[in-house]
């Protein structure tokens, strides 16, 4: 829940990137930034925003000044979650009445807020209001697209739904690590590019010394107390059924409550979601 990815210094230089006919549209415009960050715009209240596109963020999340004006000032409902990283976080939660997003209107959904102002970045847009609806997500075309027609197609992924009373809803999945070991992800796109991370636990399954590998030490941007240790290295590869990556750079987490996470670019170029019956498709 709240990536921690999706404060990085890339996407505070991200301008307002603002589409007039969105909602109009089928096809939703993707700012994609260097970083592999999605962007995208949504109508939340009646009110326009920029939001990352986040399959690792767990619930929508609405910043600073965005919700200031929403009707709902107060609630009794909260959510208490934790970040990857193990950091426990309890937040208000409400109903938006009605969000906007590629020419489809979704009610009744549930959101968090947080006091944070990010340049040009309104909050995150999440997985649960998209259970019943399908999406493909296109790299090439910078799209995201509600197809017409049901997803189907050769090249499968199973994948896993984790819930909080239908509040929030994050996805994982099974890889390979260096041929041999089966781990469970989190899919993560608010990770950007090319993010892999992979529990400290398993260094000693995979013969790592923590000695060998760069520690990189970074504060919490939600509570500076906290001081997260990533370790930096490499390792043979992570695999699917149908994709290989070799000797990817990894961080191995202090804490991390997965036995990993990584980012979803890595699976393909065009990926479509059908979260109701947990598969995502590999169409390029």
């Amino acid at each position: 829940m709240f990536n921690q990815s999706f404060i990085k210094k890339s996407i505070l230089t991200a301008s307002v990137f603002l589409y007039s006919s969105v909602v109009l549209a089928q096809k939703a415009p993707l700012n994609i930034l260097p970083s592999g960050h999605l962007i995208v715009q949504a109508e939340v209240e009646g009110k326009n925003g920029n939001f990352i596109f986040d399959t690792g963020g767990g619930i929508n999340l609405f910043l600073g000044n965005f919700h200031k004006n929403f009707p709902q000032k107060e609630s009794y409902n909260f959510l208490t979650a934790f970040r990857a990283t193990g950091e426990k976080m309890t937040v208000p939660i409400f109903k938006s009445k009605e969000v906007i997003f590629n020419g489809k209107k979704f009610k009744d959904i549930w959101y968090a807020t947080h006091e944070m102002e990010i340049k040009g970045i309104d909050g995150l847009i999440s997985l649960p209001m998209f259970y019943d609806t399908e999406f493909i997500i296109d790299y090439t075309t910078k799209e995201i697209i509600f197809p017409k027609e049901k997803l189907n197609g050769s090249k499968v992924l199973d994948i896993q739904l984790s819930t909080n009373a239908d509040q929030s809803l994050d996805i994982s999945t099974y890889i390979l690590v260096n041929d041999i070991y089966k781990i469970n992800v989190l899919l993560d796109s608010g990770a950007g590019n090319d993010s892999f991370w992979l529990s400290e636990r398993l260094m000693g399954t995979l013969g790592i010394k923590k000695e060998n590998l760069q520690l990189i030490e970074k504060k919490s941007e939600f509570d500076p107390s906290i001081v997260n240790k990533f370790y930096k290295g490499s390792i043979s590869s992570v695999s699917n059924s149908f994709v290989k990556v070799e000797k990817p750079n990894v961080l191995f987490v202090e804490g991390l409550i997965y036995e990993g996470k990584t980012s979803i670019n890595w699976l393909g170029k065009k990926l479509g979601f059908n979260l109701k019956e947990k598969k995502i498709y590999i169409l390029d």
